[in-house]
């Protein structure tokens, strides 16, 4: 719902259920969703407790703010970034035990084991999650890298694999490098988790993925507009004639255009 709030249908289940008998598929996905969908709490998203869920924070467990504070020490210590990970408590009689559940296409039943410090809890790091979805992804860039028309999309897309495949963020931001690099590609995209809104912590990453292509009729429409620039500056309220080209004194002296292109997303 909007805001993170739950938007619970105000109709009963008899109701949604002689809507969806439309068709045994819709009726089929109807009961695999209805009890949650009509349940409440939780209103809305956010640090886990008697309101609020956080699917970054999956698992029985509640967690509190002080155990997600607490990982978050932990994992800065031991250079783990959280942008790709979320984690769950079990519990183990009264000790605790979080397990750092880190996205990748590899799994691995090798769990790496942390020192948790003064925390004193156990933690350990797990990779493949959402490895079905990270292998699909990984294996659709291995087929885009074929049509790669430069050395440095082919980069990109190849430390994008790496990333997907391993969870190692250090090939992520290695990709973001090239990436930038890459001037006014016909194809562009981004992908990657790089949206931290719905984290409550604010550290975790949704995961974001868009491919576009470029429009060079509209680019060079928006190009136009560009190489006017000067004229349309001397004509802002702070533009002074005579004064630094008649851009007056609050502009630099030589504007330089960004690299832009218009881009139509799929």
């Amino acid at each position: 719902g909007e805001g993170d709030r739950k938007a619970v249908p105000d109709v009963s289940a008899d109701a949604l259920r002689k809507i969806a008998s439309i068709s045994p598929e819709a009726a089929t996905i109807l009961e695999k969703i209805i009890e949650p969908m009509l349940s409440v709490p939780p209103f809305r998203l956010g640090f886990p407790d008697g309101n609020s869920q956080s699917n970054y924070y999956p698992g029985e467990e509640r967690i509190t703010k002080e155990d997600i504070a607490a990982v978050a020490k932990v994992m800065e210590k031991h250079s783990i970034e959280p942008e790709n990970t979320r984690f769950r408590k079990i519990m183990d009689g009264t000790k605790p035990t979080f397990e750092i559940l880190q996205a990748s296409a590899e799994t691995t039943t090798i769990i790496n084991q942390l020192d948790g410090g003064e925390f004193g809890a156990t933690i350990r790091v797990k990779r493949g999650d959402h490895a079905a979805e990270m292998s699909r992804i990984c294996s659709a860039l291995t087929e885009a890298a074929k049509y790669a028309t430069s050395d440095k999309q082919a980069a990109l897309l190849f430390d994008y694999i790496e990333s997907f495949s391993t969870g190692s963020l250090e090939a992520y931001r290695k990709s973001q490098k090239t990436w930038v690099t890459d001037i006014s590609p016909r194809v562009e995209n981004i992908l990657g988790f790089v949206e931290p809104y719905r984290d409550p912590y604010g550290v975790r990453a949704e995961w974001e993925g868009a491919v576009c292509i470029s429009d060079p009729d509209e680019t060079n429409k928006l190009k136009a507009l560009v190489d006017g620039s000067t004229k349309f500056i001397r004509m802002l309220p702070w533009a002074v004639p005579g004064e630094n080209d008649g851009k007056g004194p609050f502009e630099s002296s030589l504007f330089q255009a960004p690299d832009f292109t218009i881009v139509h997303c799929r």
